[in-house]
Formats: C-alpha cells, sequence, structure tokens
C-alpha cells in the first residue's frame, strides 16, 4: 500500500467528466480540503489534523493543480473559498463524510457491535438444532440482527446461492461443488409406532413389509425424505405413505396418537420414545446414519458475524464429538 506524506494511505480516485477526459485525484485531498474549509485557516486546520502548515498548503496546492481551478483566496482573517470552492466544498463535505460513516459501520460490523446474520433452515433443523445456538449468540452480540428463513434444504440452498442468507443449516448430503459443507451433528433415521402397532414390537420387520403398513413421511420435497426414499430403494422398495406432512414435529403427533408408522430423526423425537408413547422399529437393515451441516459458498469470504456463529456451532459439534 501506497503511504503519503502524512502517513496514511493513499487512495487514487479517477474522475470522469462529461466530456471524456479523466483526471486523478487523490481522496485524502479531499478530506484536507474539507478541513481547511471549514477551519477558514491552513494554520487551524494543521493543527485538527496534526501536520505541519506546510503539508496542508501543499496538498491545497494539488488539488488545485489536480482540479485546474482556484479553491481559496487570502482574506485579513485567514482564507476563503472561491465560487468554484464553495461548489466543491457542497458536494465534497457529503461525500466525506458519507466515507466516514461508512468506515465507522464497518468497523461496528467488524467488532461485531452491528450488522446482520441471515441464516436458512429447516423448521425442523431450527427448532431441534439451532435455537440454542441462536440464544447463544444474540446474548453474546446482541447489536447484531439475526434474520432465520425457514425452508427445505433444497429450496434453502437455492437461497444461499442468490444471496437471500448468508449460512444455511441443511440436511445431508448435499453434492454441490460451490458449497463449502461443515458436518455439526450426526442423526438416525428410524420408524417410530404407537402400541396400536404392537404386533411390530420386540422382533426385526424388512422394508418389505414395513412397506405394507400405513407410513406417515415427510414430504418428498425434503433432504431426509429423499434420503429414506434412496435406502427403500436399495433395499427393492418403493413407499407409497398414506400421509405425507411438512414438519417432523408433526410426524410424531401424528403417530402418537396412532395415524401411522413415522419415519422421525431418533435424536429429535428422543422425548416421546424414551417416555414410551412410542417405540422404535427395529429393521432388519438399519438405515445409514447421516448429518446435519452448516453450509456457505465456497471460495466467498464470510461477514465477520457469519464466521463467528458458525465457530460457535463448530466449537460445540466438535465438543460432542470428543464427549
Amino acid at each position: 500500500m501506497v503511504m503519503d506524506q502524512f502517513g496514511a494511505p493513499h487512495v487514487a480516485v479517477r474522475l470522469q467528466y462529461s466530456g471524456g477526459n479523466t483526471m486523478a485525484t487523490d481522496l485524502d485531498l479531499y478530506s484536507i480540503f474539507c478541513t481547511v474549509a471549514r477551519c477558514g485557516s491552513l494554520s487551524h486546520a494543521a493543527r485538527e489534523l496534526y501536520v505541519s502548515q506546510p503539508a496542508i498548503s501543499q496538498s491545497m496546492h494539488r488539488l488545485e493543480y489536480a482540479l485546474g481551478c482556484t479553491l481559496f483566496t487570502r482574506t485579513s482573517r485567514g482564507i476563503s473559498l472561491t465560487s468554484e470552492g464553495r461548489m466543491l466544498y457542497s458536494y465534497a463535505e457529503k461525500a466525506v463524510s458519507l466515507i466516514a460513516a461508512a468506515e465507522d459501520r464497518l468497523n461496528r460490523m467488524r467488532t461485531l457491535q452491528s450488522g446482520g446474520l441471515m441464516i436458512g433452515a429447516s423448521d425442523t433443523l431450527c427448532q431441534f438444532f439451532l435455537l440454542p445456538y441462536l440464544e447463544k449468540f444474540h446474548s453474546e452480540y446482541p447489536d447484531i440482527q439475526l434474520q432465520v428463513t425457514n425452508r427445505t434444504t433444497p429450496d434453502t440452498v437455492e437461497l444461499l446461492k442468490v444471496g437471500k442468507v448468508d449460512i444455511a443449516l441443511v440436511n445431508l448430503p448435499v453434492n454441490d461443488s460451490s458449497l463449502q459443507v461443515r458436518e455439526v451433528l450426526n442423526v438416525h433415521d428410524v420408524f417410530v409406532a404407537s402400541s396400536r402397532f404392537s404386533h411390530l414390537k420386540g422382533r426385526p420387520v424388512t422394508m418389505e413389509a414395513l412397506s405394507h403398513e400405513p407410513l406417515v413421511l415427510l414430504e418428498k420435497a425434503s433432504n431426509s425424505r429423499k434420503y429414506l426414499d434412496d435406502f427403500a430403494s436399495v433395499c427393492g422398495v418403493t413407499l407409497h405413505p398414506e400421509i405425507e406432512l411438512g414438519a417432523h414435529s408433526l410426524l410424531v403427533e401424528f403417530a402418537r396418537i396412532g395415524l401411522g408408522i413415522a419415519c422421525v430423526t431418533q435424536e429429535f423425537a428422543a422425548g416421546a420414545i424414551n417416555s414410551g408413547e412410542l417405540f422404535e422399529i427395529e429393521l432388519t437393515t438399519p438405515m445409514p446414519s447421516r448429518s446435519i451441516g452448516l453450509i456457505s459458498l465456497e471460495g466467498v469470504p464470510l461477514s465477520v458475524a457469519a464466521d463467528r456463529f458458525i465457530s460457535i456451532v463448530m466449537e460445540n459439534a466438535s465438543a460432542q464429538h470428543e464427549g
């Protein structure tokens, strides 16, 4: 990075005039110009900027030379703006103020004192996994505005790709080279039922036999359902559920009142299983475990807020794995 005589970054802005000519001008010269114009004195401006008066004078000569006009005239009380100088100041003062405000906001975002974080996740993952992390993040960084969008995994991936969310929590697998995937939780899909289906309790059941029972499954749009259908296909079975639902919590409730056998995530239905309201059906060939993952766009830098949220989740995932 090139530094100017004040030890500040030297930033060149190329101005395009309507006539087609271009002129390279240093952005910091406009900041100095605004200070001089506001102070009405080179010496006062020099004291405010902690530089020498000759350095201020030289900077103003450079700006006048670059713009091809006189910006100041000397008076008995110091200096005053010319008509060209007044016009320039009316624009430059707003521009310099906006840049200062932008820098302040960037600094606040960098230190997590302001900004926002947009997260995509399904209703199920939000309810059973995401909430504790949202609570922890909000308690540590209350000035960061959180926005959570609930969609199925395929829809959430699309939201991420078009910039509608910063990061997303999804059911894996998601095979897409444009995404960076971080596994955060290993889960198991199981079939559960109420006492209405006690004839299936305590003995191994094939997928073929299960396919003839009334099934309550997630809708086909979900990654979890796709994973189940793929597993059933490997077993030579096509599933035809009597009821399809859009929320995991409804699967548990429908199974609880005996409307059918539901395929649920064991970790998210533990309460109903451990209480004995539902029992887990033993499959002759258990479904392989799968993972929940946090995804972001590969090669795209994360915001400080997104990076910190991922760190919070991954720290817990690492602790659970070690445990």
